[in-house]
């Protein structure tokens, strides 16, 4: 069974300088990080037939030798549906004329031929084209790109290649690459993900989470201290060694803690900090340092162990659940406090 290697394309940087013999002419020059992954060239994995793969990628290796392709598939799009450009900040307001010649935009080109080359490389493995279209969704949506924006870029696509290949780019050639952009955009359309399901970066939330939680939390947040210190009281109960960590009540019995003025001074203290994450959660900058807060308050001073925050969290999620939070708003829950536990007490 023959193998072939798949060049991964992860990385484009475009050095762009002008030339001194012509003014206005730019030389690009393109560096590219590769990583090799073997795969079955027979198999019936991809979303398109072995013929078909095997044609787009012949065309392809011979299309990007030319280093005029990229920049070309990109004017093309834009010449032909010039209010794109405004989605491209970096060359937004450059005269279609000067586009050829401008480095935000030969960079922007070398980094379409980096994510082209990943998906038509990709196309023999399932899990790697999958990753691929999610990546694409993923990176689009937010920008506010539609299936048929990949539809008409995928007609350009076409037309450049059928200038460059000639007589290469017979009738076949043509179909396999319908057939690819038809895969292609049925994929992404399947998976575009909404931009609130996005997850930042650092925080790991998406606004759909915060969203939830903050919404179901305003309805019960006036309960708060009632609510962690049922928390409270059922963890002591269950790891009675955990209220030793509490010097000024720890050795109050659990059943005369709610009547302890120093219990009902840590529980409003707690709930206090648990009100203050929550409501912070829409700004990155406080929601950080809150849970770096918690972090260096309670690891190492208090020795307190990570199976003692997921504690938290469980009973927190009952209680979440007999107050009536939805289905929807509970999954949010068990992924910010997830997130918020691995802030607090990151895993050894």
């Amino acid at each position: 069974m023959q193998l072939f290697n798949l060049a991964l394309v992860f990385g484009v940087v475009a050095f762009v300088s002008a030339c001194s013999q012509t003014p206005g002419t730019t030389t690009t020059t393109v560096t590219t990080t590769v990583t090799t992954v073997t795969a079955d060239d027979d198999g019936e994995a991809g979303l398109l037939t072995a013929n078909d793969r095997r044609i787009i990628r012949k065309t392809w290796d011979q299309a990007k030798k030319d280093g005029d392709v990229p920049p070309q598939i990109l004017f093309r799009f834009i010449k032909a549906h010039p209010e794109y450009q405004k989605m491209f900040k970096s060359f937004a307001d450059v005269p279609q004329a000067e586009l050829l010649g401008n480095g935000n935009f030969l960079a922007q080109a070398y980094t379409i031929l980096a994510g082209l080359n990943v998906v038509i490389q990709s196309l023999s493995s399932q899990e790697l084209i999958a990753n691929q279209i999610n990546a694409l969704g993923g990176a689009h949506k937010p920008r506010g790109a539609t299936p048929i924006m990949f539809e008409q870029f995928g007609a350009v696509t076409e037309e450049v290649l059928a200038e460059e290949l000639g007589s290469s780019f017979n009738a076949e050639a043509r179909q396999a690459w319908k057939n690819g952009m038809r895969a292609l955009v049925t994929g992404i359309t399947k998976n575009l993900k909404k931009a609130e399901d996005l997850a930042d970066p650092q925080t790991k939330l998406t606004p759909h989470q915060i969203r939830d939680v903050q919404t179901s939390w305003e309805n019960i947040r006036g309960d708060r201290n009632s609510i962690v210190s049922a928390i409270f009281i059922k963890l002591f109960k269950e790891t009675p060694r955990t209220q030793k960590h509490f010097v000024k009540f720890a050795s109050v019995a659990v059943d005369a803690l709610p009547e302890n003025g120093e219990y009902n001074k840590q529980i409003a203290l707690v709930a206090d900090r648990l009100d203050t994450i929550i409501s912070a959660m829409g700004d990155k900058l406080q929601l950080l340092g809150n849970i770096n807060y918690m972090r260096y308050t309670h690891q190492p001073p208090r020795a307190i162990p990570r199976e003692r925050f997921e504690d938290f969290a469980r009973l927190l999620l009952d209680v979440l659940s007999s107050k009536g939070v939805s289905a929807d708003d509970m999954d949010s829950w068990r992924g910010v406090l997830t997130i918020f536990v691995d802030g607090v007490s990151p895993r050894q």
